[in-house]
C-alpha cells in the first residue's frame, strides 16, 4: 500500500469518526482533531519526499552520465590507466596484485 493510499484511508477513517455521533474519546491521541493533525503531518511528509525525489533522480542521472556514459567517463579512464600500469609493473609485484583486484565495470 502506498503512502498516498494510507493517507486516503486515514482520511476515510477520520470522516467516519466525525460522522459517528457517539465518538467522543477522552484520550487526546484518539480525538478527531489529533487524528486530523496526524493526517496533515503524513501529507506534508509525503510532499517533502516527492519534492526531494525529483532533484535526487536528476543528480543521480548526472552522476551516472559522468561515471558511465560520457566520452571521458571514469570507468573507461580507470581501465585505461589500469592497462597502462600493467604494462610497466612486474606481474609479481604487490602493486600489480593490488591493482588487479580493483574492478570497474559499466552497469
Amino acid at each position: 500500500m502506498s503512502y498516498d493510499q494510507r493517507t486516503n484511508n486515514y482520511d476515510l477513517l477520520i470522516s467516519q469518526l466525525q460522522n459517528t455521533p457517539n465518538y467522543n474519546p477522552n484520550e487526546t491521541e484518539y480525538q478527531v482533531a489529533t487524528l486530523q493533525a496526524e493526517k496533515a503531518q503524513m501529507l506534508q511528509a509525503t510532499k517533502n519526499v516527492a519534492n526531494t525525489l525529483v532533484p535526487l533522480n536528476n543528480e543521480r542521472s548526472i552522476r551516472n552520465n559522468s561515471i558511465y556514459l560520457s566520452e571521458d567517463n571514469l570507468v573507461d579512464t580507470f581501465n585505461k590507466a589500469k592497462d597502462y600500469l600493467f604494462t610497466i609493473l612486474d606481474s609479481n609485484s604487490v602493486q600489480y596484485k593490488a591493482i588487479s583486484k580493483i574492478k570497474f565495470k559499466k552497469v
